[in-house]
């Protein structure tokens, strides 16, 4: 019994270890996506070789490396869902995310009595980014909408993870419930069937990616989506895109957006070649992506000012994304032909 969880846990790691290399090496699957999927995927190797040596020798300084990693799981995955799902930007407050993962190595080194708290904390990060990630899948379906007829099958694949993270939680709740009642961790039915069942998982997932099947298939329209040359877009497809992006603009008032949004920020959040973004303003619009923003903090600028007639202009100025005075007189007279003091003006004689 003892070495057969060994055998169990070795082979997870193993597929583990594959499926990590898979997603982060090979030239088909050059995303960003793909690469915080191979992460995943290696922290759960690495979790399951330390298994093996808790298992078979009892080592101390595993059972706390598995424990940190436990804690960084959750992140991980909630940083390859917001790369599809969500809008993940570069920034240093991500950080943070791994925290309670350098906690609980910091409680050990130290020796911080407070060790029995472990459980916890595993139990809570998983709990949580389990509803982060329900959050987001609830708005994938119109985030996957560039990969065409590959869409569902990304969402479906998003599905099963967070059905997986739902299995991983409940394993980790039975599974403390037995270990506090008495039962040896090798012992525990909850360790037992949670390890058959993700071995199982891990080897259909490696098989699917060999084979290419549909579940996997549009991680390599990812790609292809990511490297294509600029192709002439129809007029239909230029209006689709225009029509997304428009609609994601006002939506989330993308140009309020503090130190302005890139062309390959709207890229990366419609999941889809930023010069084709590009392309479709400029059919569509008639103007330039930067032209399109300006546009709309003017028109955002001019509801301000009707509205609030007694709040300072420069309140109003920043209020509707502008970051520059020059700026924001240069383009407000170009939409209206008026200044925004004398568009004020104009209307307070009406």
């Amino acid at each position: 019994m003892h070495d057969s969880l060994i055998h169990l846990y070795l082979s997870a790691a193993i597929i583990c270890s594959l499926l990590a290399l898979g997603f982060l090496i090979s030239p088909k699957l050059q995303t960003l996506a793909s690469r915080l999927l191979g992460i995943n995927y290696g922290l759960y190797a690495l979790q399951n070789f330390l298994a093996v040596l808790i298992v078979a020798f009892g080592w101390e300084m595993a059972m706390l490396l598995r424990a940190s990693i436990a804690m960084a799981l959750g992140p991980a995955i909630y940083f390859y869902y917001a790369s599809l799902a969500g809008d993940l930007r570069p920034a240093k407050i991500h950080a943070l995310h791994f925290l309670p993962a350098v906690f609980i190595a910091a409680m050990w080194l130290f020796k911080i009595p407070l060790l029995w708290t472990i459980d916890y904390l595993i139990i809570g990060s998983f709990a949580i980014y389990l509803v982060v990630v329900i959050r987001l899948l609830a708005g994938a379906k119109a985030r996957l909408e560039a990969l065409g007829k590959y869409a569902d099958a990304a969402y479906r694949w998003l599905f099963i993870l967070a059905v997986l993270i739902a299995i991983n939680l409940i394993v980790e709740i039975c599974a403390y419930i037995e270990i506090a009642k008495g039962v040896r961790p090798t012992e525990s039915l909850a360790v037992w069937i949670g390890c058959a069942v993700f071995l199982l998982c891990h080897a259909i997932t490696l098989l699917l990616v060999i084979i290419r099947a549909p579940l996997m298939e549009w991680m390599h329209a990812l790609q292809d989506l990511r490297v294509s040359k600029t192709k002439s877009l129809s007029d239909d497809e230029a209006k689709a895109i225009f029509d997304r992006w428009e609609r994601t603009v006002a939506e989330r008032q993308l140009y309020k957006q503090e130190g302005g949004i890139t062309l390959e920020q709207a890229g990366r959040i419609l999941v889809i070649p930023a010069r084709q973004i590009s392309q479709a303003i400029n059919r569509i619009y008639g103007g330039s992506f930067s032209q399109y923003l300006n546009d709309c903090r003017v028109k955002a600028a001019q509801v301000l000012l009707r509205e609030q007639s007694d709040t300072p202009i420069t309140t109003l100025m920043l209020d509707a994304g502008f970051s520059t005075k020059s700026n924001f007189n240069k383009e407000f007279q170009r939409v209206t032909g008026v200044s925004p003091s004398e568009y004020r003006k104009q209307i307070k004689e009406q």
